[in-house]
């Protein structure tokens, strides 16, 4: 049976591991942020409807999916911490990411 308790905290992370997760939870909320305006937005009267093409919408897509990937693999890999089956992507919650949610990614180190 796998548990979805970390195998080891972050306290016992090296610097150099320490640096990896926030080099990847800093790619992954980039990747969020270059994808935000994909993902709608209220419509104000008389504005114009954003139109996005295809490849536009995808590639920001995918590139959310291989930052949260990365961000997965080196929590499994550091950590010991699978991914849970009932997560949802970031690409669902893009919100995650918000400035009003910075003091929860402040982690104990």
């Amino acid at each position: 049976m796998v548990s979805s308790l970390p195998a080891r905290s972050e306290s016992e992370l090296t610097p150099e591991e320490r640096a990896r997760l926030d080099e990847a939870l800093r790619r992954l909320g980039e990747a969020v942020k270059a994808y935000e305006p994909f993902v709608g937005r209220e419509l104000e009267a008389g504005a114009g409807v954003p139109i996005h093409t295809f490849a536009e919408v995808a590639d920001a897509q995918a590139a959310v999916e291989a930052a949260e990937r990365e961000l997965w693999r080196l929590r499994e890999e550091l950590l010991g911490w699978s991914r849970p089956s009932w997560a949802p992507s970031a690409t669902l919650v893009a919100d995650w990411f918000s400035d009003e949610d910075a003091i929860y990614d402040e982690a104990e180190r």
